[in-house]
């Protein structure tokens, strides 16, 4: 086994921007631990970049929102190689619904996946990358983060008030943790897409309008990537997350939550409404939907 290889760990890698970072990694010579709760689609995907790029790739299913998955996942890491080059916190999911009402398992296992385990699994990976001078950790948050709002404006989903809380921590532990290391050759990013052209929303049942200024998986990760040779820390998407990140520190608060209700109002289309045994819920139904990647 080639120590020299550069390894990338990826967590949520079954899709969407997960199996972008994987695609594009795979193809720029990286070997690749892949990790998700879809088994059937990591497997595929697994089976796809081997073919095509003869690169070492491994997919272990793993639930990240359970206590102690940041132990079980520095620890298949480290079964495959000892030495991690990059470390990408994708995984993580939404809940659509009024914050209230929403059932109290869904938002601990929002917070232990969003915020505790990408804690303890970058204060796992850290230190070996600090002995050696040498890492990358990027977080994949959302402009989201910059509006921690009941309805998030630049972000067009009502209801996801936790969502937000959870993104604008994980900005500001990474900006933190950034201030920390830097001298120490280590890049810390926070990656934060704007609305992304993934199954993210319509496997929840969520049914958003069709939105413009919509990214795709592939752009956001391009994006990231290349953003790593600057050591950025803040990466926004395009012309779309340059103006969401100006507008948070520019427009008054106030001004922002008074205009978000009405802003995402016109965005969406509500989902149907499934019976109470479905997978499936309308979010106007007062119950709630889940996704994730």
């Amino acid at each position: 086994m080639n120590q020299t290889t550069p390894f990338a760990v990826i967590t949520g890698a079954s899709r969407g921007i997960g199996a972008a970072y994987a695609r594009t990694l795979a193809g720029q010579g990286y070997d690749l631990l892949l990790l998700g709760r879809d088994v059937t689609r990591l497997k595929t995907l697994q089976q796809e970049l081997h073919a095509v790029t003869q690169r070492e790739i491994w997919a272990e299913s793993l639930d990240l929102s359970q206590p102690q998955a940041a132990e079980t996942l520095y620890g298949l890491a480290r079964s495959y190689r000892s030495e991690v080059s990059l470390l990408i916190n994708n995984a993580g999911f939404g809940m659509y619904g009024d914050f209230a009402e929403m059932p109290l398992a869904n938002i601990r296992n929002m917070l232990q996946l969003h915020m505790n385990t990408i804690v303890e699994s970058i204060r796992l990976f850290l230190p070996d990358m600090l002995a050696r001078k040498h890492g990358a950790i990027i977080t994949v948050a959302s402009v989201a983060g910059f509006f921690p709002i009941p309805y998030m404006t630049f972000f067009p989903i009502p209801y996801m008030t936790e969502y937000a809380a959870t993104k604008a921590f994980l900005i500001a532990f990474s900006e933190g943790l950034a201030r920390e290391t830097q001298k120490q050759g280590i890049t810390i990013q926070v990656c934060c897409p704007g609305f992304t052209d993934t199954d993210f929303h319509q496997s929840a049942g969520h049914q958003p309008k069709q939105v413009f200024f919509a990214q795709s998986a592939q752009q956001v990760v391009q994006t990231s990537l290349h953003a790593l040779q600057s050591k950025r820390t803040i990466v926004t998407i395009g012309w779309q997350g340059h103006l969401a990140l100006w507008t948070s520190k520019l427009v008054p608060r106030k001004v922002l939550i008074a205009l978000a209700k009405t802003t995402t109002s016109r965005l969406i289309t509500p989902p149907k409404c499934y019976d109470k045994q479905g997978e499936v819920h309308c979010c106007l139904c007062r119950l709630h939907s889940t996704s994730w990647r």
